[in-house]
């Protein structure tokens, strides 16, 4: 996973100043001359700038780090010899697929993002963000929640009219005041933790570390 994260970040870094005006030098200055007092104001000011939530979250978290790129100076890990017999050629196994969803997936999903209203937007805004960091993210509708797996059910979302709740296996993590213990009912036991959503700028690079946190608890 920071193998793939540190080469999305060079990409992106690659092609900022194409795509946006400024290097990362200049948007760092940028960033720094409207003296925020919050990181969730600079991401709010870099969407108003033309970045996707997720770009704008990697901008915002490279200037609380100095602005040095996240991912600068670590190393590739490099990849294990495969040992073969002599004169034997060895090819690559494709990577898994991921079946689509059947008919019935595809309606049990549908009805369950129908429940959350006008809460939908946020729900579709946190999978696709979700769905950035973990690419191979699966989801699996269930009667009461939608998992996230990959492959493991590391999280799980309920939709209701009046909040999303995101439950993550977070196993002895200590609660704060945004994470709680989990209450959604159908869950696994994994499911230790959840936060409630009800504002799209608490989809940001916190929260968004934390899912990423239950994915390598549970997938590694």
């Amino acid at each position: 996973m920071a193998a793939d994260e540190r080469q999305e970040e060079a990409q992106f870094l690659a092609e900022l100043k194409a795509r946006s005006g400024r290097d990362l030098a200049g948007w760092m200055t940028a960033i720094a001359a409207q003296r925020f007092g919050d990181k969730n104001e600079v991401i709010d000011w870099l969407r108003g700038q033309g970045f996707a939530f997720a770009r704008a979250s990697w901008l915002e978290r490279i200037h609380s780090n100095g602005g040095r790129p996240i991912y600068e100076g670590v190393a590739e890990r490099p990849a294990r010899p495969q040992h073969k017999p002599r004169g034997e050629q060895v090819s690559p196994l494709p990577p898994p697929s991921r079946p689509p969803p059947t008919g019935e997936e595809a309606a049990l999903l549908e009805k369950l993002m129908a429940q959350a209203k006008g809460y939908r937007p946020l729900y579709q805004m946190l999978e696709a963000e979700v769905k950035r960091a973990i690419p191979d993210l699966r989801l699996s509708p269930a009667p009461t929640h939608i998992a996230f797996s990959a492959p493991a059910t590391f999280a799980a979302v309920a939709l209701s009219a009046s909040e999303v709740r995101l439950g993550l296996a977070l196993g002895e993590h200590p609660c704060d005041s945004r994470l709680q213990r989990a209450k959604m009912k159908g869950v696994g036991e994994d499911i230790s933790h959840m936060v409630v959503l009800t504002d799209a700028r608490q989809v940001n690079a916190d929260l968004l570390s934390r899912v990423l946190a239950a994915n390598v608890r549970i997938n590694g």
